[in-house]
C-alpha cells in the first residue's frame, strides 16, 4: 500500500499545482453538501481547476518544473508502466507488463551486444561465426590462422557456451526461441 503512495506522488503532485486552496476547501466540503447537490458542486469544481489551470499556463508559458518532462536524462520507462498500472484495467495491465517484457528484452539484447563488443575487444581475431559453431566439432580441430599456419583449436571452448551461461533462464529461453524462430524463416 505504501508503494501506490509512493508512485502515486506525480498525480499528487500535479493535482497539487493546479488548484488553489480555495478549490481543495471545496473538495473537503464536498461530502457533507446535500447529495442532490453534490454533482453539482462537483462540476463547479472541476471548472474552476480547469479555470486555473488555463490562467496559470497563460501566464507561465515555459515549461513546468518537477513535471519531469525537462529532465535530460533516459526516462524509466519500466517504472512509468507500473506507474500507469496503478490507474489501468486488469487489460490494460496486461499491456503494460508486456510492454515491461520488451523493455525487459532490449535491455538484454543491448547487453550482450556491449559483452560482445568487449569479447571481440579481448579476442580480436573471434568472428560472429565462430561464436556460433558447434562446441563439439571445435573440440580437437585444426585450421588456419590469419598467417596461414596451422592452429590447434582449443578443446571444450565456446564463447557461445561462456556467453550462455551468463544468462539467466528466462533469458537463454528467450534466446532460443529467437533461433528457432531465426530457423524457420
Amino acid at each position: 500500500m505504501a508503494e501506490k503512495k509512493e508512485n502515486a506522488s506525480n498525480v499528487m503532485a500535479f493535482d497539487a499545482l493546479y488548484t488553489t486552496n480555495q478549490i481543495q476547501k471545496l473538495k473537503v466540503l464536498l461530502p457533507y453538501i446535500e447529495p442532490s447537490m453534490q454533482k453539482h458542486l462537483a462540476v463547479y469544481i472541476k471548472y474552476m481547476e480547469l479555470q486555473y489551470t488555463i490562467n496559470l499556463t497563460k501566464r507561465h508559458a515555459s515549461t513546468l518544473c518537477g513535471c519531469g518532462l525537462s529532465q535530460p536524462e533516459k526516462p524509466d520507462l519500466r517504472g512509468l508502466c507500473k506507474e500507469l498500472s496503478l490507474y489501468s484495467t486488469p487489460e490494460e495491465i496486461r499491456q503494460l507488463e508486456q510492454i515491461q517484457n520488451i523493455l525487459q528484452t532490449m535491455e538484454t539484447v543491448q547487453e550482450m551486444s556491449q559483452t560482445m563488443s568487449a569479447m571481440q575487444e579481448i579476442f580480436p581475431d573471434m568472428t560472429m561465426d565462430s561464436l556460433f559453431e558447434n562446441p563439439l566439432s571445435g573440440a580437437g580441430q585444426t585450421g588456419e590462422d590469419a598467417n596461414g599456419s596451422e592452429k590447434q583449436a582449443s578443446p571444450g571452448f565456446s564463447m557461445m557456451d561462456m556467453l550462455m551461461h551468463m544468462l539467466t533462464p528466462e533469458q537463454r529461453e528467450m534466446y532460443e526461441m529467437f533461433q528457432q524462430q531465426g530457423g524457420n524463416s
